[in-house]
C-alpha cells in the first residue's frame, strides 16, 4: 500500500524505521514535512504540493504539531485516504467527531495511543478484568521527565494523553468529579506541569505529569481490595508487579480518635510478559484494519478516542479556572 507520512521529525523518525521493515505491506512512498528532508523519498513541503500524486496515496500517517493534525486529517480522509494519526487526535472534541464521521466512508482512522499496545499494560488490563485484584480503588498515574518541552501543547496534551487514553480504556464510569491544577514557567498556557484528581464512585484516580523534572518515570500503581500492582514502563526485565497485599478492614475506636488497620501481606509477583514494540504493533494494528476489517486491539476505538479528547478538554478547562482563582486572589 502506497503511504505518505506527514511529519518526519522526532516521532516520525521511529515510523520510518518500522515501516522500512519488510515484515508489512506499507509502501513508504512519500514524505511531506516543511522542516526535515529524508534523501530516501521525494518530500513535499505542504498539502498542496501533494495535488500531483495524491491519487498514488492509499494510507498516511500523520505526525505533525498536534495543533495541526484536524485540518491535515480532514483533507487526507477527504482524499480516500486511510489515516493513522499521533495522539491526540485533535485538542477539540467536536472536531474529533468530525472526523470520524468523515472516515465512516470505508476509511480506517486510527489513533496513536501507543501505551494501549504495551504487552505489560495489556497484561494488566486483562488482569483486572478477571477480577483477580479484587475491586479497582485507586490508580496513580507518574509520567516526568526533563524535556522533551514542547511548544504546541502542554504537557498535558503531550504526556497525559497517554494516561487519560488508559485510564479511559479500564474505568468506563461517570466522573463524579474533577480537579486539576498546571504550572508554566512562561506564565501561559502551555502548562510545564499539571496535577489532577479525578472521583468516580468507589474509585480515585491521580495523575501527575511534567517535563521539568530531573527524573525519568513511567509509573502506574493499581490499588485493588485485594492485590495492587505496579507498572513501571522503564524497567524492561520487570514491567509489572503484582503485591498480594490488601486491607481487610478497618476498626475505629470509640474512646479516642486512632484507627486499627488489618493488613494482609503476601508474596510479590513479576508475571513473564513478552515483550513486543509498541510502534510495531500500532502499525500493525493499522494493516489489519485496512486489509481485513478487523482490530487486533480492543482497547483502542472511536469512543475511546473521542472520550479521551473530550476528558482532555475538560481537564484544561478545569486548570485554568484554577489558575485564573489563583490570580483574582
Amino acid at each position: 500500500m502506497n503511504t505518505l507520512l506527514v511529519g518526519a521529525g522526532y516521532w516520525g523518525k521511529n515510523f520510518i524505521r518500522i515501516l522500512e521493515k519488510p515484515s508489512n505491506k506499507f509502501n513508504l512512498k512519500y514524505i511531506l514535512d516543511n522542516q526535515n528532508q529524508v534523501q530516501e523519498y521525494p518530500c513535499f513541503q505542504d498539502l498542496e504540493s501533494l495535488n500531483e500524486v495524491i491519487s498514488e496515496i492509499e494510507c498516511a500517517i500523520v505526525c505533525t504539531p498536534t495543533k495541526t493534525h484536524f485540518e491535515i486529517v480532514k483533507y487526507l480522509l477527504n482524499n480516500n485516504i486511510h489515516v493513522l494519526v499521533e495522539k491526540p487526535i485533535t485538542v477539540d472534541v467536536g472536531e474529533a467527531k468530525e472526523l470520524y464521521e468523515i472516515s465512516k466512508n470505508n476509511l480506517v482512522l486510527l489513533t496513536d495511543h501507543t501505551f494501549l499496545y504495551s504487552s505489560a499494560f495489556q497484561y494488566i488490563s486483562e488482569y483486572i478484568e478477571s477480577g483477580e485484584l479484587g475491586e479497582l480503588l485507586h490508580i496513580s498515574f507518574e509520567r516526568t521527565n526533563l524535556g522533551p518541552i514542547r511548544t504546541d501543547v502542554s504537557c498535558l496534551w503531550d504526556l497525559s494523553t497517554h494516561d487519560i487514553s488508559m485510564l479511559n480504556s479500564i474505568i468506563s464510569e461517570e466522573i463524579l468529579s474533577l480537579s486539576a491544577s498546571g504550572y508554566s514557567v512562561n506564565d501561559n498556557d502551555i502548562y510545564d506541569i499539571v496535577n489532577i484528581s479525578i472521583n468516580y464512585k468507589n474509585k480515585f484516580v491521580s495523575i501527575f505529569s511534567s517535563w521539568l523534572h530531573p527524573e525519568k518515570s513511567r509509573k502506574i500503581k493499581f490499588v485493588g481490595s485485594e492485590k495492587m500492582i505496579i507498572f513501571d514502563d522503564l524497567n524492561s526485565t520487570e514491567p509489572v508487579k503484582i503485591y498480594n497485599k490488601k486491607v481487610d478492614h478497618v476498626q475505629m475506636s470509640k474512646h479516642n480518635f486512632d484507627s486499627i488497620f488489618n493488613f494482609s501481606v503476601g508474596e510479590v509477583k513479576s508475571p513473564f510478559i513478552t515483550q513486543k514494540e509498541p510502534l510495531s504493533e500500532v502499525i500493525d494494528d493499522f494493516q489489519n484494519r485496512i486489509l481485513s476489517e478487523d482490530s487486533i486491539n480492543k482497547l483502542n476505538n472511536e469512543t475511546l478516542t473521542i472520550n479521551t479528547v473530550d476528558l482532555l478538554q475538560n481537564i484544561e478547562k478545569k486548570i485554568k479556572l484554577s489558575n485564573n482563582n489563583l490570580t483574582a486572589d
